[in-house]
């Protein structure tokens, strides 16, 4: 074949090759740039947050409500009394259980309020690129640490109360009779179930640190690479076709 013939046939090819190529990159560099893990994670934030509060503080102000009824049950009816004297154990209980109802409602609340803010500066995030980028995993970083104090205190919580609750049932179902008794034993497996409650709060991660997890983990894996054709020079001082391929790692 003759040379001329020849050079020609390698630079088409190169050149059929380089726009194969590239035709084949841009879909999928379009593809990785519409996938932001930290708009999904956001996004995410913003709908639970902003939309669950209000069902959660609805569960926290149930169970106040039960707790400060049964204490106050308590304190008042005074069952196992010695003349003025109420039991010890039925009287610092019942306490106990009033106590952990009126700070589950404080608790709740301020639970209801930390929410609600962090759906708004989600949306605020969600709506400016550039403070998302600057601040938005920073963001995620100080609502995993929030949720952790939150449920770690809302355990505490419900577990002194389950604590106070199955005291003083177990010393009606222990001390009492007839009506007293059965009550103690209400009392005893509801307080044991407020107990499992509390304590399973002390185990795995809140939903924000599984978010920020699930975060850092896309960021670490995203990669965007593209690669487009070009012209390079050659060692004789010609301009030949190649590829370049650019990108984040």
């Amino acid at each position: 074949m003759h040379p001329l013939i020849r050079n020609l046939s390698q630079r088409a090819f190169a050149c059929f090759l380089s726009l194969s190529l590239a035709v084949i990159a841009l879909p999928n560099a379009a593809n990785g740039a519409t996938k932001d893990p930290l708009v999904d994670a956001l996004t995410e934030i913003e709908q639970v947050d902003g939309k669950g509060r209000w069902f959660s503080y609805s569960i926290a102000l149930v169970g106040s409500a039960a707790g400060i009824g049964m204490g106050g049950w308590a304190l008042y009816a005074r069952p196992l009394a010695e003349g003025h004297r109420p039991d010890p154990v039925v009287f610092g209980s019942a306490a106990l259980v009033m106590g952990s109802a009126i700070t589950q409602i404080l608790h709740g609340g301020g639970r209801f309020d930390e929410r609600g803010n962090s759906a708004r500066h989600a949306r605020r995030l969600l709506g400016d690129s550039a403070l998302r980028d600057a601040s938005g995993r920073l963001f995620l970083e100080y609502r995993a640490g929030e949720a952790w104090s939150t449920r770690y205190w809302g355990a505490v919580m419900t577990t002194a109360q389950g604590l106070g609750t199955t005291a003083l049932g177990g010393r009606l179902w222990a001390e009492g009779e007839g009506g007293v008794k059965t009550t103690g034993i209400v009392l005893t497996v509801l307080g044991a179930l407020n107990i499992g409650v509390g304590a399973v709060h002390f185990f795995g991660k809140p939903r924000s640190q599984r978010i920020l997890d699930r975060t850092i983990e896309a960021q670490s894996a995203a990669s965007e690479t593209r690669i487009v054709p070009t012209m390079f020079p050659s060692t004789s001082g010609q301009l030949v076709t190649g590829l370049a391929a650019t990108g984040e790692f």
